[in-house]
């Protein structure tokens, strides 16, 4: 009921500052793939589109004219008509990027009362960097005050001389004295569980400078709102980023339940703002089961034809990555820029449109442009601390000319309509060398799954989604079958954000995740139960287990776990609890997660008992080794040692068999410690 007081609120509110004559005229974010209703190109209408791009500033999608094909002229982007009746001048506020090619160009903004014949400019600005830039102008042409004005955005010159120009994010405003709207609400829309801040933005579209603001908030529809007070100094048309600590506490309904968020500015400068149309805003705020190591993709779009300066920005890629080894995965799409790169694919130019690149080099961390140059280390680090809820391992084999991928999609949140990509590159490239600076290429794609547009997939919350391929490579320019790589990554295919990203194993049978996996807890005698199935196939050596994120059992050997070794809070804090099980494959190789929320109540077949493991050793005595086997379960850590009790070496194991070389050891009586299904045996080992 609150929701729908505040909503209809709102809407009177906006109704009477439009009948006042104040407020917002116009406000457009180009979200969708089609010029909007009432908005049309005057001339070279065929240089204009709707880019899935976010090159200005704004969210994707903005508004984008090319050089292509060139003209010298005025090519205008005009908008719908206004009634400015009664009104002498409004502020027109826009993001624009500035893609240049060589030279100076201009844009500018225009009015029109007589249907476009005559065209009044009321600001116009000449630029030659290639950046992103905000503008707030203020228009008082004689145009205004009339019934019937067309204004526009105006591009005048040669367009041979840009590569692009993007626009997003249009107002046209009639400001008053105080204004300041709530612009967005910034908490993500997943958090992890525990206390939350609320983190809004907050603009000035007054006329007067806001030194202070109240916001009042409401969490999960509470009765009443709590109010907080915010000294600032925005000037006209700018906006700053605010904190509320420790706002709500997340994740006391449970996960995938949403903490619903609302907030309401209500005082500016200590009295009432001028326009409260844009003083509200609501979000639902969602609790994941858990968070993955985040793996960076880096998207490279570059050539061989690029000598400078292509050639550098590879080089300090290849540091940078060398230095960050199992921290990131890496797709480079050569491109025909400047002139042909023969091995250019029409994946390659897919993803260029995709991201709407328009020149090389051009690097992407996360879907993040790093702009005409190397991603920096700080910058990599930027992008390696986002948080991430997904996870993903995949293996691929080789057979012939077909690469054959197995690919599982793991999400600890509900994920929808999310896309699945693989791509298959070489690891190394000779043969597509253009220039004289380089003697060859890394990670080159050479083929991508569904056409380079990935595959839409949902995930449940603590499951996952498999895919599988057999990607034919004969077509291909691949130099050698025995020098590939796969990448998986998991996008979304709209805000192009990339929720994580992993390198596939190579050469193996599938890393399989565990079966059937429950969990609860006794709450009298605190004790927590987690048992599973072993994988559909495959192999596994043994598994991890993690409550809450955390390893509590490491290389363990068994199917079912108990143990009374936690925190005795976690029975009694009213949060959901998560366990993991993870299966560890030969080479420390791991299948992805299966989560689930530890139960109030055991639902298995009752306490089960953890059979008690044994092993023997042979020969004994020894000389130059001795052989270990392990009797009802797999031995975890292997210690051995001295005569005197001192720890001499130390052997993680993960395996029901193995063995040990003992030709360095002196002659004597050694103690081998065996740790296992929660067990610790120890036997007496004589080296001769």
């Amino acid at each position: 009921m609150k929701r729908f007081y505040f909503l209809v609120l709102a809407l009177l509110l906006s109704l009477t500052m439009s009948a006042q004559g104040r407020g917002l005229f116009l406000r457009e974010t180009f979200d969708s793939t089609e010029l909007p209703e009432g908005w049309y190109i005057d001339g070279h209408e065929e240089n204009w589109s709707v880019s899935t791009s976010s090159k200005a500033g704004g969210d994707p999608n903005e508004m984008y004219i090319t050089w292509s094909p060139v003209f010298v002229d005025v090519s205008r982007l005009v908008m719908p008509a206004f009634d400015f009746t009664g009104v002498s001048s409004v502020e027109v506020s826009f993001k624009h990027f500035h893609d240049n090619y060589i030279g100076t160009n201009t844009i500018g903004v225009a009015t029109s009362s007589d249907n476009g014949v005559t065209w009044n400019v009321a600001w116009s600005q000449s630029y030659t960097a290639i950046q992103a830039f905000v503008e707030n102008i203020t228009v008082e042409t004689t145009d205004m005050g009339k019934d019937n004005v067309l204004m526009c955005i105006f591009f005048d010159g040669d367009s041979n001389l840009i590569n692009g120009w993007y626009f997003d994010d249009i107002e046209v405003i009639r400001q008053v004295g105080n204004d300041a709207e709530l612009a967005s609400i910034d908490t993500p829309t997943i958090v992890t569980p525990g206390p939350q801040d609320l983190v809004f933005t907050v603009r000035n579209l007054g006329s007067e400078k806001i030194e202070t603001f109240s916001v009042n908030l409401s969490v999960d529809y509470a009765d009443g709102y709590e109010t907080k007070t915010y000294n600032t100094n925005l000037s006209s048309f700018e906006s700053a980023q605010f904190v509320w600590k420790d706002a709500f506490q997340a994740g006391v309904w449970g996960y995938d339940i949403p903490h619903n968020i609302d907030l309401y500015i209500s005082s500016v400068n200590g009295g009432t703002d001028e326009d409260a149309s844009n003083n509200f805003k609501m979000k639902d705020i969602y609790v994941a089961m858990g968070t993955s190591d985040r793996v960076v993709l880096i998207e490279h779009f570059t050539s061989s034809a690029c000598v400078y300066p292509c050639a550098a920005v590879n080089g300090i890629m290849y540091d940078l990555v060398a230095a960050n080894e199992g921290k990131y995965s890496y797709v480079k799409y050569p491109i025909d820029y400047p002139s042909a790169d023969p091995y250019c694919t029409e994946e390659s130019l897919i993803r260029k449109s995709y991201y709407a690149v328009t020149t090389t080099p051009h690097i992407f961390l996360d879907a993040v442009s790093q702009g005409y140059g190397s991603a920096t280390e700080e910058t990599f680090e930027d992008a390696l601390q986002a948080t991430a809820y997904q996870d993903i391992r995949g293996t691929f084999v080789v057979e012939d000319s077909t690469v054959k991928v197995v690919a599982d999609f793991m999400s600890y949140s509900d994920l929808n309509n999310v896309r699945a990509y693989v791509s298959v590159n070489e690891k190394i490239t000779m043969n597509n060398v253009v220039n004289d600076e380089e003697a060859f290429y890394r990670h080159v794609m050479m083929k991508m799954s569904e056409n380079a547009q990935g595959e839409e997939i949902s995930i449940k919350s603590g499951e996952y989604q498999r895919l599988e391929y057999s990607l034919d490579m004969s077509s291909t320019f691949v130099e050698g079958m025995n020098d590939l790589e796969v990448v998986l990554w998991l996008q979304n295919y709209e805000t192009k954000e990339v929720y994580n990203s992993h390198f596939a194993y190579g050469n193996m049978s599938h890393v399989y995740p565990v079966q059937n996996m429950m969990s609860g807890m006794d709450v009298e005698k605190k004790i927590l139960y987690v048992e599973w199935d072993a994988p559909e196939a495959g192999e596994p050596l043994c598994y991890n287990i993690y409550v809450d994120g955390i390893l509590i059992a490491e290389n363990y050997a068994g199917l079912s776990y108990q143990t009374q070794n936690m925190a005795g809070s976690m029975f009694t804090d009213n949060n959901f609890h998560v366990a993991e099980v993870v299966a560890v494959y030969a080479g420390g190789k791991t299948s992805v997660p299966v989560a689930k929320v530890i139960a109030d109540e055991w639902e298995g077949e009752g306490m089960f008992e953890i059979e008690e493991m044994s092993f023997s050793i042979y020969p004994n005595p020894a000389e130059d080794f001795v052989k270990l086997s392990a009797i009802g379960g797999r031995m975890s850590v292997v210690k051995i040692y001295n005569c005197l009790g001192i720890l001499i070496d130390e052997i993680e194991a993960c395996s029901n068999e193995m063995e040990i070389n003992t030709s360095g050891y002196s002659s004597g009586i050694y103690y081998i410690s065996v740790e296992g299904n929660e067990s610790v045996k120890t036997e007496r080992l004589i080296v001769l």
